[in-house]
C-alpha cells in the first residue's frame, strides 16, 4: 500500500462519524477511532482501550449480547445491523447498530473483528413514540379522525367506531360528515376550519350523530398538523360523547331550580322571579304584589299521619295555587309548608286582596290524603313593592313578617304589611335585645356532631353547632335566632365567636392527641359577604395555632348567589388561607355547573332532603348517585347529612357515598360527651 492510500484510509479512521474498532475474539479492543470514543463517552481512543477491556461484562446492558454477536461472527463471517443497548463511560445508556467482519488469517482462523458503531438512540426513541402515540389512537376513549387539508378522512380509531356505529370502511378516504344534519349553522362550521387552520387549533361542544342518525352532545377538538416549511398536512379531530354529561347537567340545573316535591320554583328561583318582576315594575310604574303562604296545622298532619302524607298535602297544595293564579304569576316553594306567590302587574293594593281571596277560597276545600279529607288552610302576609321594599329580600321579609301577625290572629286570613308591624312585635324586639346581651358569648356554647367514614371505620371530622343557653327561656333554637341574627346584624359577632371558639377546641384536643381531624364551621350568608372575613379567617387560624387544613368552612349555595365573580374572589381568598370549604344542604339551592367548577371547593354535603326517603324512594338514590358523580368529576368529596338508620347508611354506600353525619352515628354532643365518644365510638358495620 502506498504511502499517499495509507494516508487517506487514517484520514478516513481518524475523522469519520461512525465509531470504526478493531477487537480480539475474547472482547479486548485493538484500535478505536475518535467517533468510537465519543460514542461510549471516552475522552480518547487511548482512554477507551485502557478502561474498556472486556466487552461483555462491560459494555452490554443484556447478558448473552456479547455471545450472540460472537456466534453470528463465527457463523456467518458478518454481522449487519446488530442492535444493542450498552453503557457509556457515565453509566447512561444508549442504542447502538453495530456493523463488523472477520479478519482471518492465511489458515482461516479468525485474528480479530472489525467494524462500524453507529449510535441509534434518538431513532429509537422516536420508534418508541411512535409506538406509544399508536397504542394512544388504538385504546384511548375518545373518539379520534385524522383528515386531509380538503377534509377527506385518512385515519379513524376504535374509540370512534363504537362512539357512533360507522365502520371505518364507511368513512376512510371519503368526505368527512361530523356535524349532525341541521344542528349547526353553515358559518359556525365553516369558523370552526378557519379557526383550527389560522390559529392552530378549535374546541367547543357540538352536535354529531351516530350512524343510527341519533344525535348526540360532543365536545370537540381539531387541531392543525403542519409540515415543517408550514405546509397544512392534516387536522387532527379528538371527540368525546358528553351527552350523558349534559343530561346530568340538565337534571342538576332542574334541581337547582325546582322543588323536587311539588315541582314549583325553589327559593332561588322563585326570588329571582321576583327580582325580574321588580326590575320590570321599574320601567312600568307598576306594582309587584308578594304573598307569604303558610299552612295551617300542617304539622298535626305530619304527626298523626306521617311524612308521606304531608308530602301528599304539599302535592295538592301546589296544584291548586298552580290552578287559581295566573299564567305571569310564579308559585314556588319556600321550604316546609310555606309557599310564595309572585304577582306582577298588581294595580293596587284590592288587586293583592282579589289575589289571595281567591288562593283562600281554593284552600278551603278539603284535600284527599291517604283516603282521608283533610281540611288546611293557610295564613297568608302581603306586601307590594315598591311600597313596603324596593328589593326581593325586603319585600320577602316584610310578607313574612305580615304572615306571621296573620298567623298569631287566625281570624285574620290574611294581612298586609304594615311600617309599625316589626315596632309591634314584642316577642321578636325581646328575642333582639337578649340576643345582643348575649351576642358577647357568655350564653353560647358549642356542641360537636361526628362525621365518620365507612369506608374507613373512623372519625373523619365533626360540626360546630352553636346553642344558646337562654337565662330565661332555657335552650333558644338556632332556626329561632340565626335569622333573627342575620337579619339585625348580630351575625358577624356570633359566627366570629363560633369560629373562635371552635378552633380554640380543635387546638386544644390537637395537644392532648384526639382523634379528631378536622373541625367545620358554619358560615352565614351575611359573613361570607362581609369584606372582613378572609382577613378574619386568616388571623383566628394563627392565633390558634392550628393546621389550617384542619378547619373547614361550610357554605350554603344561597351564600354565593348574585355576584359570582366575587363569590370566587372570596372563596379563592379563603383558600390560600389554607382551609378546606364545603358547600352545605347541596342539590337545594343554587347549583350552576357552570359556576360551580370555578368553586375552589373541597366537599359537597348531600342536603338530608335527599337521605330521608333513599331507602323508599325511586329518584333519591339516583340524584345521590349524580351528585356523587358530579362530584367527582370536578375532584371534590361528598358527605350525607341527616343519616338516621343503617339502611339509609347501606343505600348511600352503594351509590358510593361512604362519609356520613346524623344521629345513626350520633346527636351533636356537648364538649364532654363528645371527647368521651372520640375515645370509644363504635361506627356502624
Amino acid at each position: 500500500m502506498s504511502h499517499e492510500t495509507e494516508e487517506q484510509y487514517r484520514s478516513i479512521f481518524e475523522n469519520a462519524v461512525e465509531g470504526i474498532y478493531q477487537t480480539t475474539i475474547d472482547g479486548r479492543y485493538l484500535r478505536v477511532n475518535p467517533a468510537l470514543a465519543d460514542i461510549y463517552g471516552y475522552a480518547s481512543p487511548e482512554d477507551l482501550i485502557a478502561n474498556l477491556t472486556d466487552i461483555a461484562c462491560q459494555l452490554y446492558v443484556d447478558p448473552g449480547k456479547r455471545e450472540a454477536f460472537a456466534d453470528l461472527m463465527a457463523r456467518q463471517d458478518r454481522v449487519l445491523c446488530f442492535e444493542a443497548r450498552v453503557f457509556r463511560r457515565d453509566g447512561s445508556i444508549i442504542w447502538i447498530s453495530e456493523s463488523a467482519r472477520c479478519v482471518r488469517d492465511a489458515a482461516g482462523r479468525i485474528r480479530y473483528y472489525e467494524g462500524t458503531v453507529q449510535d441509534i438512540t434518538e431513532r429509537k426513541q422516536h420508534e418508541e413514540k411512535i409506538r406509544l402515540l399508536a397504542t394512544v389512537f388504538d385504546s384511548v376513549a375518545d373518539g379520534i379522525l385524522i383528515v386531509d387539508p380538503e377534509l377527506t378522512v385518512q385515519a379513524i380509531n376504535p374509540a370512534y367506531e363504537i362512539m357512533t356505529g360507522f365502520q371505518r370502511e364507511e368513512l376512510l378516504v371519503r368526505p368527512l360528515v361530523l356535524f349532525a344534519p341541521g344542528s349547526h349553522e353553515r358559518e359556525f362550521v365553516d369558523a370552526v376550519w378557519t379557526t383550527a387552520r389560522q390559529a392552530g387549533r378549535w374546541q367547543g361542544e357540538v352536535t354529531s350523530f351516530r350512524h343510527s342518525g341519533e344525535a348526540f352532545a360532543a365536545a370537540l377538538s381539531v387541531t392543525s398538523v403542519r409540515a415543517p416549511n408550514g405546509v397544512l398536512e392534516h387536522y387532527v379531530l379528538t371527540i368525546a360523547d358528553i351527552s350523558q354529561r349534559k343530561s346530568q347537567e340538565h337534571q342538576i340545573r332542574y334541581q337547582a331550580s325546582f322543588d323536587r316535591l311539588t315541582d314549583l320554583p325553589n327559593r332561588w328561583l322563585v326570588c329571582e322571579r321576583l327580582e325580574e318582576a321588580i326590575v320590570r315594575a321599574q320601567r312600568g310604574k307598576s306594582k309587584v304584589a308578594v304573598a307569604f303562604l303558610d299552612l295551617n296545622r300542617f304539622k298535626q298532619v305530619n304527626d298523626t299521619l306521617g311524612h308521606h302524607a304531608g308530602d301528599e298535602l304539599l302535592k295538592l297544595v301546589a296544584r291548586r295555587l298552580r290552578n287559581c293564579t295566573r299564567m305571569t304569576d310564579t308559585v314556588g316553594r319556600l321550604g316546609g309548608d310555606e309557599f310564595l306567590i309572585v304577582a306582577p302587574d298588581a294595580a293596587d293594593r284590592s288587586a293583592g286582596a282579589k289575589l289571595v281571596e281567591k288562593v283562600l277560597y281554593s284552600m278551603a276545600e278539603p284535600f284527599s290524603v291517604h283516603n282521608q279529607e283533610l281540611f288546611c288552610g293557610a295564613s297568608i302576609g302581603i306586601a307590594f313593592y315598591p311600597d313596603d321594599g324596593e328589593t326581593a329580600d325586603q319585600l320577602l321579609r316584610n310578607a313574612d313578617l305580615a304572615m306571621y301577625h296573620a298567623k298569631r290572629n287566625p281570624e285574620n286570613k290574611y294581612v298586609f304589611y304594615d311600617g309599625e308591624m316589626r315596632e309591634r312585635s314584642g316577642f321578636t324586639l325581646g328575642l333582639e335585645s337578649d340576643l345582643r346581651r348575649a351576642s358577647g358569648g357568655n350564653e353560647f356554647e358549642l356542641h360537636f356532631q361526628p362525621k365518620i367514614d365507612l369506608a374507613a371505620n373512623r372519625t373523619i371530622g365533626a360540626e360546630a353547632l352553636i346553642r344558646w343557653r337562654h337565662p330565661v327561656r332555657g335552650m333558644v333554637s338556632p332556626a329561632e335566632f340565626i335569622p333573627l341574627a342575620e337579619e339585625t346584624g348580630l351575625i358577624w359577632e356570633i359566627g366570629a365567636w363560633t369560629l373562635i371558639e371552635s378552633c380554640r377546641r380543635l387546638a386544644d384536643w390537637i395537644r392532648r392527641d384526639l382523634p379528631i381531624p378536622s373541625v367545620s364551621v358554619n358560615l352565614s350568608p351575611r359573613q361570607f359577604q362581609d369584606a372582613r372575613l378572609v382577613g378574619f379567617v386568616r388571623s383566628v387560624v394563627e392565633s390558634a395555632g392550628i393546621p389550617a387544613d384542619r378547619l373547614e368552612l361550610e357554605l350554603t349555595e344561597g351564600a354565593m348567589i348574585g355576584d359570582i365573580e366575587k363569590a370566587v374572589t372570596i372563596l379563592n381568598g379563603l383558600k390560600d388561607i389554607g382551609v378546606r370549604l364545603s358547600i352545605d344542604d347541596f342539590g337545594t339551592g343554587y347549583s350552576s355547573l357552570a359556576y360551580l367548577k370555578r368553586f375552589p371547593i373541597d366537599t359537597l354535603k348531600i342536603d338530608r332532603s335527599f337521605v330521608r326517603d333513599i331507602v323508599k324512594s325511586t329518584t333519591d338514590p339516583a340524584i345521590v348517585g349524580t351528585i356523587v358523580n358530579l362530584a367527582e368529576s370536578l375532584g371534590f368529596d361528598t358527605i350525607a347529612e341527616g343519616v338516621e338508620t343503617q339502611e339509609q347508611a347501606d343505600m348511600l354506600r352503594q351509590q358510593r357515598c361512604t362519609r356520613i353525619q346524623g344521629y345513626l352515628i350520633s346527636r351533636p354532643l356537648p364538649i364532654d360527651q363528645f371527647e368521651t365518644f372520640l375515645g370509644n365510638s363504635v361506627v356502624p358495620a
